[in-house]
């Protein structure tokens, strides 16, 4: 397994969903629904209106909607590793609990893993099918 956070290509994530919770109740968490732009084991890079700083720790949930069912991960600790400001919203590249990244027989990490894997046999697929009317 790849250990190094950029040695690993970040995947487009057409079907993957992710919520940030912004505020944990006695009843029930709430949570904010962020634009995913692309996906490793290691992390990803969110688009929300939501101001946070670099460092801070917040809690992302994950789910890739196939036909066939989905693949969630219900909760995980993520770090603010990057922020980049744009037009009325900000680009946050995050990076998950290392405990998590560390223990890849985790039933979190092998989650993280199958989304991963499904986000590249999905690219791979449509570079191939570009490359095909290209030709």
């Amino acid at each position: 397994m790849i250990t190094e956070l950029r040695a690993r290509t970040r995947m487009p994530t057409a079907n993957l969903k992710s919520s940030i919770r912004v505020s944990k109740g006695i009843l029930k968490d709430i949570w904010e629904e962020a634009r995913a732009k692309d996906f490793s084991f290691f992390g990803m890079c969110l688009k929300t209106n939501r101001i946070f700083e670099v460092d801070d720790v917040i809690t992302l949930s994950l789910n890739l909607e196939l036909d066939v069912g989905n693949i969630g991960v219900a909760q995980i600790n993520a770090r603010i590793a990057r922020i980049n400001k744009l037009v009325g919203f900000y680009e946050y590249g995050v990076e998950f609990d290392k405990k998590v990244i560390k223990n890849p027989t985790g039933s979190t990490a092998k989650d993280l893993l199958r989304i991963e894997n499904f986000l590249t046999r999905q690219a791979a697929l449509t570079a191939r099918l570009s490359e095909q009317k290209i030709a």
